[in-house]
């Protein structure tokens, strides 16, 4: 016996995908030929890999031994299957009361499965092993304890799910509130883009060409909108036009947080690209107080020279930052300077600048001139474009500043953490579009493209709730490595003469530690007998 690492590529996506099997080499009419004799699952990752090698070089071993006592023909195994995401998540999802709050929003809509139980499995899906909802069927043969169901009843879990999707906020927007006794007083708000990558002529109202924010403006895209408390609690999602910006998002944002959400005193947070003077009328029409970042280049070149030069910054405590104040048109502003930003400024910029540097070189003129990060730099000497370099210095004056905008009467301080506060947002896109794949996109109904950013957020849901549970028993811990932990508890199923034995694998210790994380026992070594006639005997 050996181990054998099998290597498949997904048709619909193009990723690769490793398996780790154990293999046993036999001769049949004097040729070799080799028998898979037992299936470890995915293995992409060093740490993954290691942890299922000490498994199977276990089972190798104790396979030999029993050999040994001449009982190898009576041994077989059957199947490992992932155990670990499945427990710690289904009680999160209990914890949340998710499957009787879609089951009372559902309750009118008769179907012969259970709609809730296919909701978690997709949701599980984004957590444990992301895959097309095409893959679903073959993943769910993979995990413990979850129920099976075909691809047609996934689609209609996704559908009905859409359907709901806005009283379920609310009613999660409910339950997070009283479960982290989360302060609704400040909402930040972000958006990003996700691309579309099926038939660019095949699509509904929601794909459209606009400012991708992955630099792929050559790909249809969606808009994606997340509200979360200052605490870091996801609140709500909404779905925009590809071809949407920032300042129109925000505004369709503005009304849905007293509507739905039925919350009237509020500090409303969001970056420089939700300003406008529309947006900031109808903030102050609904009584908000907001916190918004200010588009620092709409300010006169005088006025803003002035501004920011008017008096002395002061040092943020605990924070690489200083602040300054001023007012302009009626308007108060907190300038701010970071050392840390100022260097990244230079460096994107020197970037900019080798790049204008390459294309004009390289003749490609059109793409430097329709570029508006490029044409801030450049002039036009007879018909040819070049770098202007009093403009370079003029921008360089600026680094490392930002300026806020609000119409609050906290002190300058608590204006400038609220606004850092933004980056739980951006750290929440991140995990979206990297752990939880939201993007790319290959549905090309609205409807599909609304409930698989739902079953997205879902999950989002869970994975914050799972965090803040870890962070709460733990203080230094990192997520990935309590999942990776996690994922590498598996069962395995094994055959003795005429009984089958159900076991798991040793527990890690991250995976100890997220069971006593959530208040949960860890399950017993030994899951079940069951007897070929199928009885099942709990332990």
């Amino acid at each position: 016996m050996y181990l054998k690492t099998l290597t498949q590529k997904n048709k619909s996506d193009g990723r690769v995908r490793k398996y780790l099997q154990i293999v046993e080499s036999r001769r049949v009419n004097g040729c070799p030929r080799q028998k898979v004799l037992l299936s470890l699952g995915r293995v992409d990752t060093p740490e993954g890999k290691k942890r299922l090698e000490s498994l199977a070089e276990a089972f190798i071993q104790a396979s030999e031994r029993l050999s040994l006592l001449d009982l190898r023909e009576d041994i077989k195994a059957h199947s490992t299957r992932e155990f670990g995401t499945t427990l710690i998540f289904r009680r999160i999802w209990e914890d949340l009361n998710l499957a009787e709050l879609l089951g009372s929003e559902m309750s009118e809509v008769e179907t012969e499965f259970d709609l809730p139980e296919a909701i978690f499995n997709m949701v599980l899906n984004r957590l444990s092993d992301p895959s097309s909802k095409r893959q679903l069927e073959t993943w769910q043969k993979t995990v413990e304890g979850i129920e099976s169901f075909a691809l047609h009843q996934y689609y209609r879990a996704l559908d009905y799910l859409v359907d709901h999707k806005d009283d379920l906020e609310k009613r999660i927007f409910s339950r997070m509130r009283d479960l982290f006794c989360a302060d609704v007083d400040v909402i930040l708000f972000d958006t990003t883009t996700v691309a579309y990558y099926g038939d660019s002529d095949k699509h509904e109202d929601l794909l459209e060409y606009g400012f991708s924010k992955i630099r792929r403006g050559d790909l249809k895209q969606i808009v994606v909108g997340v509200i979360m408390s200052k605490q870091g609690i996801p609140l709500g999602h909404e779905v925009f036009e590809g071809n949407r910006n920032d300042v129109t998002c925000f505004s369709k944002i503005i009304d849905q947080v007293s509507g739905k959400y039925k919350v009237d005193k509020v500090i409303m947070v969001g970056d420089r690209g939700m300003v406008s003077k529309d947006n900031i009328r109808h903030l102050e029409e609904k009584n908000y107080k907001y916190i918004l970042g200010y588009r620092m280049r709409t300010i006169p070149q005088e006025d803003r020279h002035k501004i920011f030069s008017e008096k002395e910054f002061r040092k943020l405590k605990n924070v690489e930052l200083q602040f300054k104040e001023a007012t302009y048109n009626g308007k108060r502003l907190i300038v701010c300077y970071s050392e840390q930003r100022a260097e990244k400024d230079r460096l994107h910029r020197e970037h900019i600048l080798e790049k204008i540097k390459d294309k004009i070189k390289s003749g490609n003129l059109s793409a430097i001139v329709d570029n508006t990060h490029y044409k801030r730099f450049l002039r036009i000497r007879g018909e040819k474009p070049v770098i202007d370099m009093d403009k370079v210095r003029r921008d360089a004056i600026y680094d490392g500043m930002f300026v806020l905008t609000t119409n609050t009467n906290q002190s300058a301080v608590s204006v400038v953490e609220a606004y850092k506060d933004l980056w739980q947002v951006e750290l929440a896109f991140r995990q979206l579009k990297s752990e939880l794949e939201m993007g790319p996109i290959y549905h090309w109904k609205d409807r599909r493209i609304r409930a698989h950013v739902m079953i997205c957020f879902l999950a989002f849901v869970l994975r914050t709730v799972f965090y803040k549970k870890l962070k709460k028993k733990y203080r230094n811990v990192s997520y990935t490595a309590i999942m990776a932990d996690v994922k590498a508890l598996r069962t395995c199923e094994v055959s003795v003469k005429a009984e089958k034995i159900k076991l798991r694998t040793e527990l890690e210790p991250g995976a100890v530690k997220a069971f006593r994380a959530i208040g949960m026992r860890p399950p017993s070594h030994l899951l079940s007998k069951v007897t070929l006639e199928g009885v099942v005997i709990r332990q």
